[in-house]
C-alpha cells in the first residue's frame, strides 16, 4: 500500500495528485476520491490530465476518459483501472496491490471510489 494521501478542503489544491514511484493517479470528481493505475489499458503508456477537455488521455493513441475513469473514444479496450481505495479520518488509503478492471472485476471497479461526505 502507499502512505495515506491527506485530503484538501474542497476547492483547495489540484483535483489530481500523481504518485509516479506507486504509479497511481488520484482524482477527485463530483464530491469522490478515486484512485487509478497511471498507465492507459491500452499499451501501458502514462496518462495525462487535459484541463481544457476535462479528461484523461492517452498520449500515445489518444485514448480518452472522464474524470471517473471510464473510456470515451480510442484505442482502448476498457476504462482506466481502477484501485482499492478507504477513507481513514482525513486521509485516503490505496492499496497498490488490489487492482480492478472494469470489464473483470465490474463490481468492484464500479464501487471503487470513497465519497467525502
Amino acid at each position: 500500500t502507499i502512505a495515506p494521501l491527506e485530503l484538501a478542503p474542497a476547492g483547495i489544491g489540484a483535483p489530481r495528485q500523481i504518485d509516479r514511484e506507486n504509479e497511481v493517479i488520484l482524482a477527485r470528481y463530483q464530491n469522490s476520491v478515486y484512485a487509478f493505475n497511471l498507465s492507459c489499458p491500452h499499451q501501458r503508456t502514462a496518462l495525462r490530465w487535459n484541463e481544457q477537455d476535462k479528461q484523461f488521455q492517452c498520449p500515445k493513441h489518444h485514448s480518452k476518459y472522464d474524470p471517473k475513469g471510464t473510456f470515451i473514444t480510442g484505442r482502448a479496450t476498457r476504462s482506466m483501472d481502477r484501485l482499492a481505495i478507504t477513507r481513514q479520518g482525513t486521509n485516503v488509503v490505496v492499496d497498490i496491490d488490489t487492482m480492478y478492471k472494469e470489464d473483470e472485476d465490474t463490481p468492484q471497479w464500479t464501487s471503487a471510489f470513497v465519497k467525502l461526505s
